[in-house]
């Protein structure tokens, strides 16, 4: 999220990691995605675009243990080997971090330590508190998505294309995930339907 995110999208196969860490990125990303009143799975489709891992066929999850540094993802197994990595490259200032790949550089002083940032609950909690201040002030979801990436247009345009692709194809059940998040709100599906129908990439 380099005021907004370093746009990253690299996936890699799943192997033997634990089974609950997978689950924990997509769980937060559905709960504060209700929580913040935002469009249904759209923070779990912009999780999936920073630090999705294919798990196996047509199955993705968001990964909470994954850094990116100078444009290179880098996934650990815990989170422990990212703080190990965080101290030893502590000259590096600007490192998207967690589940919503959230820049150290512009938004470290928001927590109270890297620590907490990398939370996964934490981690994404603000990514959607940020997101919806995003809508707000620009009135548009398209607007919103582009700018949590970034503020030039180009690169806005690119990252805008991927969210969409994996927000159509979770709708379509093109792709599986797992949250373990089941609230239902048919309401809110059917009213963030119309007015996104409205608004075209």
């Amino acid at each position: 999220m380099k005021k907004i995110i370093t746009l990253f999208f690299f996936i890699f196969p799943y192997t033997n990691s634990n089974s609950e860490n997978i689950k924990s990125c997509n769980f937060y990303t559905e709960k504060y995605g209700k929580a913040f009143n935002l469009p249904n799975n759209l923070l779990t489709s912009i999780s999936l675009v920073e630090s999705g891992i294919k798990k196996e066929k047509n199955g993705f999850s968001s990964w909470p243990w994954t850094l990116n540094v100078s444009g290179k993802s880098i996934y650990f197994d815990r989170k422990e080997d990212v703080l190990n990595y965080l101290e030893k490259n502590a000259d590096k200032k600007s490192i998207d971090v967690g589940c919503m790949q959230i820049n150290t550089k512009y938004h470290l002083n928001n927590f109270e330590n890297v620590s907490q940032m990398i939370e996964p609950e934490q981690n994404v909690k603000y990514a959607a508190s940020f997101l919806y201040k995003l809508f707000k002030r620009h009135k548009s979801w398209n607007e919103a998505i582009s700018r949590y990436h970034s503020s030039i247009p180009y690169r806005q345009k690119i990252y805008l294309k991927k969210v969409y692709s994996f927000w159509n194809n979770l709708r379509q059940k093109k792709i599986i995930i797992k949250t373990n998040y089941f609230e239902k709100n048919k309401q809110k599906v059917k009213f963030f339907k119309e007015i996104l129908e409205k608004e075209k990439i």
